[in-house]
């Protein structure tokens, strides 16, 4: 749901079938159809789906603009469609969240929960993570296929998502969490420079 899983780039966007205008601001282009009420029928479905009030005929001025923040419609193009326009709610969750939830979705929808169970999980990380090394195999790392090590890297964090999400753990805090530990056991004046273990140093 848009207002709660709000995109920050535009492959994000295109999950809603739209585009970010800049990081903050969704827009989704609609036909004009035969009158405003008729195009709002399809924008107001887009609307509650997502989470925002639906916006009515009434609302909008002498020139079609229709103007309730977040919310806003506007002509586009020669007035043949609408450009809806949604300003990023204060409550909208971080992108990996979205991501988080579109899994979800993907998995849920072949019910392929019923495998992803915590331990075949890290297994099929693991497994990922071993393809990824493959990518690299015989050859320097600048000759490597990049986008091969994309498709091994998505698969990666994929599992990485969804073993964390059987545990209900926060990834935010957890890896800032982690990060905290690690600049305790590698203070700056100490580890700067050099790839010694903590224990060594």
């Amino acid at each position: 749901m848009l207002r709660e899983f709000f995109p920050n780039t535009n492959a994000g966007a295109k999950l809603y079938s739209g585009f970010l205008h800049h990081k903050d601001c969704f827009c989704k282009i609609f036909d004009m159809k035969n009158s405003i009420s008729e195009a709002l029928i399809d924008i107001n479905d887009f609307l509650e789906s997502n989470g925002y009030d639906s916006a009515d005929a009434e609302s909008f001025d002498e020139f079609n603009i229709y103007d309730r923040k977040p919310v806003s419609i506007s002509p586009h193009g020669y007035q043949e469609q609408f450009v809806l326009t949604i300003e990023r709610d204060k409550i909208a969750t971080p992108q990996l969240g979205f991501v988080c939830q579109e899994l979800k979705k993907f998995r849920d929808e072949r019910d392929w929960g019923q495998f992803h169970n915590p331990k075949d999980l890290a297994i099929a990380l693991n497994i990922e993570s071993g393809e990824l090394l493959e990518t690299f195999l015989w050859k320097d790392s600048k000759d490597a296929n990049i986008e091969k090590v994309k498709e091994e890297l998505a698969d990666i964090f994929s599992y990485a998502l969804l073993l964390a999400d059987k545990y209900d753990l926060n990834i935010e805090e957890i890896v800032l969490e982690k990060i905290k530990k690690n600049g305790e056991k590698y203070p700056v004046e100490k580890a700067k420079g050099i790839s010694t273990k903590y224990d060594e140093l």
